[in-house]
């Protein structure tokens, strides 16, 4: 360190008040600090920060009367002023989010103070909003720089929150979606508030009954107390109807909610298990512990599988080792399977991000470069481009790569190893990423799909995107294997036998192709055609399933016939996509919908995951929102009283576009490119009622074209946006 970090010299810091806080909640905090012995001097800055994946409400110094006023107030005996600013990358990762006080017109002597207030109401204002996720230690890491050198250290005690969960709203019931009949299993139900948490506020009991067969051991409530977490556990379940279905329902007054489909299969189908193998936590970029990780996936979000993903360049040898001991700590096959991981974190010229999976406990750490590791003692096993990270694991059996898109996007059309890579990612919280497997299948690459949270805040397997940078709610990755033990679920993850779905949605998929299962491959002879055949079960009612060859829709199955939207009033006006693909994805969609005459009865945002976005304002005639996608989807949902001949006017910063009520009367999508990737509007007359959740797949493709590999692989859409996507079938022609 530069200077002597003692307190003494440096200074002190604390927070008023310091009690804990209710996650989202508007308030006002004050940040003091105490001027040491150094005293502090002219033109010398002090920088308070919060991490990358914190979401506090962003400050703004303009507007008195607004959300998140911030203001600086000195004590100090040489009358000296202070100004302050916000700089969104102020400091070294992951502690970017930084709000700058600099010091003018005087020195600041010892014991000389300085307060920084979020949320100040002194002009009218609401104060400000509190990080949206649960945290134990919520750090306001203080960064002082007493001589004015732009060296800064950070105080040895920064001042911290504990961030809680909040009341009720709404229930999650958790289930396997296959079981063995007559053998025990594990369910839970939860309580969850606006931002995805576990309840902490809440005092209830929680009423339980079954919407099908009847579940074995279910009690009929859940009781729970303010101040814990409000997650139960129902141990030692059983369904005993070979083929059985049924789901576990949850409700206390008008909150009612179902659990994903459980069905009691046979003993030659294979089990799914669920998982969530893409997460970090405060170890680099995140927050949270280890454990904290390991405890929330395994007892919150009922994970079978998981895996954490440290950034390479930044984490130390130290945390590596501390992570593989808290593995050993928390994997136990039978109940949660845990891989050893990291992510590979290599510039998108060098290859893009991929994850590193081991199968067993033989596992190496070879980054992408030490960025930000000081020990260069082990800078020789680096590895970069990617290539080099191809070579070193070539011939083993044991190592796979997963590449996805975060803020670096992996570039799989210059750099892939098919033996090492069989999936890619195309789902997380940073968005939907369609076209990573679009890229593979155009070049010839035979690859699955797994969909994950890359989740920073702690919570694998339930990852609300909170009001940051993240686009989407997290997804999971659902592996058919025999049995749960990692060399069970690694060997079905490099088989292909996996598929992903958004939202941590357990949508239950199956799927054979000419009888070959998720995954496989086999050859075609001539004229033969392809028969793809399964199901989908989903959490809600499902729109729509495409059957795909390759990038082609084969066939659209649809719970709608031609009559589903004779008397429906109802209307999506939805968008999606993303600018570009690296890290500024981001697109701002803030806009509104006109309707030229007749009236907007009602509107309802669709698939917006971030309560503070969604509709700020509605008339009879007009609706506003603010809204931003990184490759998910957002919309609205409308009733209306107009005739066709109507115009619906659509405003957007990417995109304006007309349509009569008319152009949407048969329920078709249209759609409407904006550039970019994949931006787009799309709208169409819903049905009146939908309740389909299951849907049967019987399509017959007529025979491919000859010469080539043929990948079938299917979509599904519910009518609440959640998706899941299959690994494909390889068929050679």
């Amino acid at each position: 360190m530069p200077i002597n970090t003692d307190p003494h010299f440096v200074g002190r810091a604390w927070i008023m008040p310091a009690e804990p806080v209710v996650a989202g909640q508007l308030g006002t905090w004050t940040i003091t600090y105490e001027v040491g012995a150094y005293g502090y001097d002219e033109r010398a800055r002090l920088k308070i920060a919060v991490r990358f994946a914190s979401d506090w409400g962003t400050p703004q110094f303009t507007d008195p009367r607004g959300r998140n006023y911030t203001t600086v107030r000195l004590e100090s005996r040489s009358g000296a002023v202070a100004d302050i600013a916000y700089e969104p990358r102020g400091q070294v990762r992951p502690w970017f989010k930084c709000l700058v006080v600099s010091v003018a017109d005087g020195s600041l002597a010892p014991g000389d103070r300085l307060h920084v207030t979020l949320g100040d109401p002194s002009g009218g204002g609401p104060g400000s909003r509190a990080q949206t996720f649960r945290e134990r230690g919520c750090e306001f890491r203080v960064f002082v720089d007493p001589f004015g050198t732009e060296l800064y250290v950070p105080l040895a005690s920064s001042p911290t929150l504990d961030v809680v969960g909040g009341g009720l709203h709404r229930l999650v019931a958790v289930a396997p979606t296959t079981i063995r009949p007559g053998q025990r299993f594990d369910a839970l139900v939860k309580v969850e508030d606006i931002w995805g948490n576990p309840a902490e506020r809440f005092d209830g009991e929680i009423k339980l009954s079954s919407s099908g067969a009847p579940i074995d051991g279910l009690p009929a409530a859940a009781p729970f107390r303010r101040g814990e977490v409000a997650v139960a556990r129902l141990d030692g379940l059983a369904i005993a109807e070979p083929g059985a279905e049924t789901r576990i329902v949850a409700s206390v007054g008008f909150h009612r909610a179902e659990s994903n489909v459980l069905r009691a299969i046979g003993a030659d189908e294979p089990k799914t298990w669920w998982g969530d193998i893409h997460g970090q936590t405060r170890a680099t970029v995140g927050t949270g512990t280890i454990e904290e990780y390991f405890t929330f996936g395994r007892d919150v979000a009922l994970l079978d599988v998981m895996c954490h993903q440290a950034n390479d360049f930044q984490v130390t040898e130290e945390e590596w080792q501390r992570l593989r001991g808290e593995i050993d700590r928390f994997h136990a096959d039978g109940r949660c399977v845990i891989f050893v991981g990291y992510e590979w974190s290599g510039m998108t010229p060098g290859g893009g991000d991929r994850n590193v999976m081991f199968r067993g406990d033989v596992a190496a750490l070879h980054r992408s470069s030490h960025a930000e590791v000081d020990d260069m003692t082990d800078a020789a096993t680096d590895c970069f481009p990617v290539t080099r990270l191809f070579e070193r694991f070539r011939g083993r059996d044991d190592v796979l790569l997963i590449p996805h898109v975060g803020g670096r996007y992996a570039d799989v059309v210059s750099f892939h190893d098919p033996a090492l890579e069989p999936v890619v990612e195309i789902y997380s919280d940073w968005g939907r990423f369609e076209w990573l497997l679009e890229d593979a299948l155009r070049h010839g690459y035979r690859v699955g799909v797994v969909a994950n949270s890359d989740g920073h805040k702690g919570r694998p397997g339930a990852s609300h995107p909170g009001a940051s940078t993240f686009g989407a709610y997290g997804g999971l990755t659902c592996v058919l294997a025999d049995t749960l033990t990692r060399e069970a679920i690694f060997d079905a993850v490099r088989a292909r036998r996996c598929y992903g779905v958004s939202s941590a949605q357990r949508i239950h998929v199956e799927l054979l192709v000419n009888g070959l299962p998720m995954g496989g491959e086999g050859r075609l002879e001539p004229g033969q055609p392809v028969r793809i055949t399964g199901r989908a079960v989903g959490t809600g009612p499902i729109e729509r399933i495409d059957v795909l060859r390759g990038l082609d829709v084969v066939r659209t199955i649809s719970p709608y016939t031609s009559t589903s939207f004779e008397t429906s009033n109802r209307y999506r006006i939805a968008w999606a996509g993303s600018r570009v693909r690296g890290r500024d994805r981001l697109t701002r969609w803030d806009g509104s919908l006109e309707l030229s005459s007749g009236k907007m009865l009602g509107a309802m945002p669709w698939a917006m995951d971030n309560p503070e976005k969604g509709i700020v304002q509605r008339t009879a005639s007009e609706i506003s929102w603010v809204s931003n996608t990184t490759g998910d989807d957002d919309g609205i949902d409308v009733r209306l009283d107009a005739a066709p001949e109507a115009v619906l006017r659509f405003r957007s910063p990417v995109i304006d576009v007309d349509v009569t009520v008319g152009d949407l009367a048969d329920g078709e999508t249209k759609t409407f490119p904006a550039g970019g990737v994949d931006l787009r509007v799309f709208m169409r007359r819903l049905p009146a009622r939908d309740t389909t959740a299951a849907l049967v797949i019987d399509v017959t493709d007529e025979p491919p074209p000859r010469g080539r590999c043929h990948a079938y692989w299917i979509r599904v859409t519910q009518e609440d946006g959640a998706q899941a996507w299959t690994s494909p079938v390889y068929l050679d022609a």
